[in-house]
């Protein structure tokens, strides 16, 4: 292990609370020789075992570390050849409905693509979009907000009226506003934002990506464009967190390309 990043995680670790598990510890420490360029993109990472054997820290701690950095997208496995640092994440463009408030200010927004699918299920969303057949497009991300937890963000739109998003690279899908995008390549514009908030327990599914269990809160966004017609059904799930949640409640696509989304917000406390 290169000592420079290794000192940086045991900095880490004794900075910690007397509380703070000593995987949360590692995983910060990683995550700060990661960002600071200590470790490389592309750069391989000692084993579980050699990494127990360099830290005052035990396998089942490691494993647990690791498994978060892969979760987060931040380390990729390997089979058969390793682990190794990921490429650089992208921040998500004009987190406009995932805007958390911190102590400085709103807090990063790290956008990851977990999947993309045409489905025939219906919901809330069939409605709105008219739904017939397997045309609608869902999108997953997991949304890593100041790296501290995860809400799932799930985009439905009409695959067939917008064939874009079927074809465009994971990593455009992954950090672009779908919004925007729909803003850049077919002129559409979003009036306004219809908003409901639940309360409920998450699914399994939901439970896995954001690796947390219990209830949380199902932010439903409708977006309208002026013409009436809806353009796509977004759903967050936000589980229990500390931070303050704002979001907008009309905006204007024109000026996202040189300017902050609006001031104007609704506020939804966040936890439940």
């Amino acid at each position: 292990m290169q000592a420079k990043w290794r000192q940086c995680v045991l900095q880490k670790l004794a900075e910690a609370d007397a509380g703070t598990p000593k995987h949360v510890g590692l995983y910060a420490g990683l995550v700060q020789a990661i960002e600071s360029g200590l470790l490389k993109p592309g750069q391989k990472l000692p084993t579980e075992t050699e990494l127990a054997d360099a830290l005052p820290l035990s396998i089942g701690t490691i494993q647990r570390a690791m498994g978060s950095l892969v979760g987060d997208g931040l380390v990729l496995r390997r089979r058969g050849a390793g682990s190794f640092v990921a490429q650089p994440q992208k921040l998500l463009e004009h987190p406009l409905h995932c805007r958390f408030v911190g102590a400085q200010g709103f807090l990063p927004v790290y956008s990851q693509l977990v999947g993309r699918k045409l489905i025939a299920a219906r919901g809330p969303w069939s409605a709105p979009l008219e739904q017939t057949g397997k045309r609608i497009l869902r999108i997953d991300r997991k949304l890593s907000i100041n790296r501290e937890f995860h809400v799932l963000s799930r985009i439905y739109i009409d695959a067939l009226r917008f064939p874009l998003l079927m074809s465009c690279a994971p990593s455009d899908l992954a950090s672009h506003n779908i919004k925007l995008l729909l803003a850049r390549h077919y002129r559409i514009g979003i009036s306004h934002i219809e908003q409901s908030l639940h309360l409920l327990p998450f699914p399994a599914p939901v439970r896995r990506v954001l690796e947390a269990e219990g209830a949380g809160v199902r932010l439903d966004l409708l977006a309208i464009e002026p013409s009436g017609k809806a353009a796509l059904f977004q759903e967050l799930y936000v589980p229990s967190n500390p931070y303050r949640l704002v979001v907008s409640e009309k905006f204007d696509t024109s000026d996202w390309q040189t300017a902050e989304p609006p001031t104007r917000a609704a506020r939804v406390t966040s936890k439940p």
